[in-house]
């Protein structure tokens, strides 16, 4: 028998027509390495990222600072349409190098969400330096928190990430001057009692890695983002992304069964056309069931230690509306 092992959540549901045009909806990227052959899942060339920059100058999208997030989640500021902000995590060297030019000849706002302790101060790794990041600061970029250590939060205590966290925004302020209170987790990973201390500690949102759309019903403490690199990067696909909407529900849960431990089931509803969405398990397609307008997915044989990312889509009127969210087996416990 199923029961549940987590809340369930209740998205109150507009049609996109109001969605879009009162509260608006954006589109997050996120970039880590550029020009960097070794990583193929998280560099991106300077070709295509001077490419997917041109497009987003030329269809006439508005590139904001992430700071807007916050009067939008906190002050209802509508979004314009075709909102996108650029967040890069890890502060790698190949980003200062490869990226940043790129950035500032198109004057567009950016954030980098950096992990203290691996700050160059010797010219001696991959990391960027304290002076490179200043100059960053003077250039519409936006330094922010990604830990200390860049652990999962997920393996260490409140304690452990209350401690982390405190020392990173500690060391950033001293060096940078005032931080934003906005997070992006280690890895994307997180549970309900990290979120809970995150707000706690006074941060307004906080950033994940799963793709999806945000609008104003997402959890400001479990934002999503969609990843970008050279073997997922293409054009068609960049153009895809950030011409997305937001797949929302008026009911969505999940459940697991008492006698298995590797195995979820997901049940939620929707006002779009059932049998038109598609839903994919780490690039796999999903088997749906249909039943009084209801839709189950059952997710079967879940590694433990493993990260696994779900995505359902429909294409509708040319628009395509996309819903993710990430899931972690860990010790035998499921977090999303």
């Amino acid at each position: 028998m199923l029961f549940k092992i987590f809340y369930f959540f209740i998205f109150f549901f507009f049609f996109h027509s109001n969605l879009h045009g009162k509260d608006g909806s954006a589109i997050t990227l996120i970039y880590h390495r550029f020009e960097d052959s070794k990583y193929p899942s998280t560099s991106v060339s300077q070709e295509n990222f001077h490419s997917q920059l041109l497009y987003l100058k030329e269809n006439n999208f508005n590139v904001l600072p992430i700071s807007r997030l916050i009067d939008f989640f906190y002050n209802k500021k509508p979004l314009p349409d075709k909102s996108i902000f650029i967040t890069i995590d890890d502060a790698y060297k190949s980003f200062y190098v490869h990226a940043f030019p790129i950035l500032k000849k198109f004057d567009f706002p950016f954030s980098v969400f950096l992990s203290t302790d691996f700050v160059d101060k010797k010219g001696e790794n991959d990391f960027m330096s304290w002076e490179m990041l200043r100059e960053i600061q003077k250039s519409k970029g936006n330094i922010l928190n990604h830990s200390h250590k860049h652990e999962s939060f997920l393996k260490l205590s409140l304690d452990e990430v209350e401690r982390d966290i405190l020392l990173a925004d500690e060391i950033i302020s001293s060096n940078l001057g005032n931080v934003e209170k906005i997070i992006s987790y280690p890895y994307g990973e997180s549970n309900k009692n990290v979120r809970r201390l995150i707000e706690n500690l006074g941060y307004k949102i906080a950033f994940s890695q799963h793709s999806s759309p945000i609008h104003f019903y997402e959890n400001k403490y479990n934002l999503p983002r969609f990843s970008i690199n050279d073997e997922y990067g293409r054009m068609k696909r960049f153009k895809q992304i950030v011409e997305a909407k937001p797949l929302t529900f008026n009911f969505f849960d999940i459940l697991k069964n008492n006698e298995d431990d590797t195995s979820l089931e997901i049940k939620f509803k929707t006002d779009f056309d059932d049998d038109n969405i598609n839903c994919f398990l780490n690039d796999g397609v999903l088997f749906k069931d249909v039943y009084q307008s209801f839709i189950k997915i059952r997710l079967t044989q879940l590694a433990k230690d493993k990260r696994y990312r779900i995505n359902c889509t429909i294409l509708k009127n040319t628009n395509l509306y996309w819903f993710g969210k990430i899931i972690i087996r860990e010790d035998g416990k499921f977090f999303y």
